[in-house]
């Protein structure tokens, strides 16, 4: 509920800014951002994401599972920071450089248990 009236708060406060001192709107417009995006990630984000994992402990993967679907949630903020500040093409390389390190981490994951099945196989054999 804090989260919601500070919310309202600046926009409300991001309103008169944009009415008054148009030409440092987009300036405060992202110092706000960020401010806000701290609160969230340490308000909310990351309370629930300890929480969640406190339940599934035994779960494999579901701690690369939910810090890579936060990681990519933040690439998606920053991707749509950059498109209404029509800078399309750093969003879209924010985007793709967070694909390209989620893609690693998760193949070199996969040849972990690639790796641990094929010695499981050649043990049958």
């Amino acid at each position: 509920m804090t989260f919601l009236i500070y919310t309202v708060i600046l926009i409300l406060l991001l309103i008169l800014i944009k009415e008054t001192i148009h030409k440092l709107h987009a300036l405060i417009v992202i110092i706000f951002f960020f401010i806000l995006l701290y609160f969230l990630l340490s308000m909310l984000a990351i309370p629930f994401v300890e929480q969640l994992l406190s339940y599934v402990q035994t779960v494999p993967y579901v701690p690369q599972l939910v810090y890579s679907a936060l990681f990519y949630q933040i690439g998606l903020f920053f991707q749509s920071l950059f498109d209404e500040e029509e800078y399309e093409t750093f969003g879209g390389l924010v985007m793709f450089s967070i694909r390209i390190v989620l893609l690693i981490y998760w193949s070199s994951e996969f040849a972990k248990v690639l790796s641990n099945f094929s010695s499981i196989l050649e043990k049958l054999q």
